[in-house]
């Protein structure tokens, strides 16, 4: 072998000699634990990573995260026995997007049970308590709670917001909650779609969304309907509603109840819309024009439109403007009862026809005066 070849392969030899002492070494690293550690646990900062420099901890620093933790614990754990009373402590979580909407924060305790129970009356304990807002996630602290076999319902208010709810038990064997978690979010933006029987859009519709039940305070919601049968309300709190429909104040059809859920995010910056199609039963336009016997329009003449061709009662009842003119703007096709009548002069009346895509006439009624 030459000379070159035997340096080479030495220098090869040597590395590798190199590297094993090393890979047997690493994972040797003693660590010294500090006096007051038990035996077999290392505290978390002592444990080295490659690269770090150990240390060993002085007296001053002897007490483990881990120590620390387990003491921390101990000081949550609350001693309950002879409590009269119970206590609710929780938190409340904000959505992102109401940051900037929330005026104030109050939490609401109620007993859920009747004013009246067993025939004796006696009024639900009920407290309000205002939450103040810190730099981090607000909590809160209800105290002097009475035990109860009723549960407690916990709310959380915010005006023009949505607040969360839980209900909880609060009796001599559970004095203490608090684990609590209510939430605040936004309103959501709400669509209404307006379509006839054959899905056709309904332009020019009056809307009007009015709150039923709790929660209570929710503001009501007025549109009309556009070119694509549609009306958007921007920020609807959660909760009932009754959508009442009308044209030209002539109300549409019996009032429908929908939900809106609350707005559907706690920690992103949008909340995502909701929506409802509502079918309004295809109307027909019926003008009526009444008058004397000269030819005068009668003002102020009452003309009533009654349903006669189905169970439920459907009236409409219009007065005559100074022409003595008046129009239905929605009637559903159907046999339809038309009287007329004012003080002073003979009631009339007339059966009408009303059939879905054919135009109609106006209908003339001679109102006599009576003697």
């Amino acid at each position: 072998m030459r000379l070159r070849d035997t340096l080479i392969l030495l220098g090869v030899l040597t590395l590798c000699a190199a590297a094993g002492i090393l890979l047997a070494t690493q994972d040797s690293l003693a660590v010294e634990l500090p006096p007051s550690s038990p035996a077999g646990e290392v505290p978390a900062d002592a444990v080295a990573h490659d690269g770090d420099t150990v240390a060993a901890p002085s007296e001053a620093t002897a007490p483990t995260t881990a120590a620390v933790a387990v003491e921390a614990n101990h000081d949550r754990r609350v001693d309950t026995a002879g409590w009269t009373s119970g206590v609710i402590r929780g938190d409340i979580q904000l959505a992102v997007s109401a940051l900037d909407r929330i005026q104030s924060i109050s939490v609401a305790v109620e007993e859920a049970r009747q004013a009246v129970t067993g025939g004796v009356f006696r009024n639900p304990w009920r407290t309000i308590v205002p939450v103040q807002r810190g730099a981090g996630t607000p909590t809160f602290e209800v105290r002097d709670v009475p035990f109860s076999e009723f549960p407690y319902v916990v709310t959380v208010f915010s005006p023009g917001l949505n607040g969360s709810r839980r209900t909880l038990t609060i009796d001599a064997g559970t004095p203490l909650v608090d684990d609590v978690v209510l939430t605040i979010t936004p309103g959501a933006p709400f669509s209404l779609l307006l379509r006839d029987q054959d899905q056709g859009p309904c332009i020019g519709v009056d809307v009007h969304m009015l709150p039923v039940g709790e929660p209570l305070g929710r503001q009501r919601h007025t549109g009309t309907s556009d070119n694509f049968g549609s009306v958007v309300f921007e920020d609807v709190l959660a909760g009932d509603y009754d959508v009442h429909t009308s044209i030209g104040g002539q109300k549409i059809g019996e009032p429908q109840r929908l939900s809106v859920q609350p707005g559907h995010t706690t920690f992103q910056a949008s909340v995502r819309g909701q929506g409802h199609t509502l079918t309004i039963p295809r109307g027909i336009a019926l003008a009526v024009r009444v008058h004397d016997t000269i030819g005068y329009g009668i003002a102020e003449a009452t003309v009533k439109a009654t349903a006669t061709d189905r169970p439920r009662l459907t009236e409409v009842e219009l007065p005559t403007d100074f022409g003595g003119n008046v129009k239905f703007e929605h009637l559903p096709p159907g046999r339809w009862q038309i009287d007329v009548f004012k003080d002073g002069f003979q009631r009339t009346h007339r059966i009408v026809t009303l059939r879905d895509g054919e135009p109609t006439n106006p209908v003339e009624f001679q109102l006599v005066r009576l003697r």
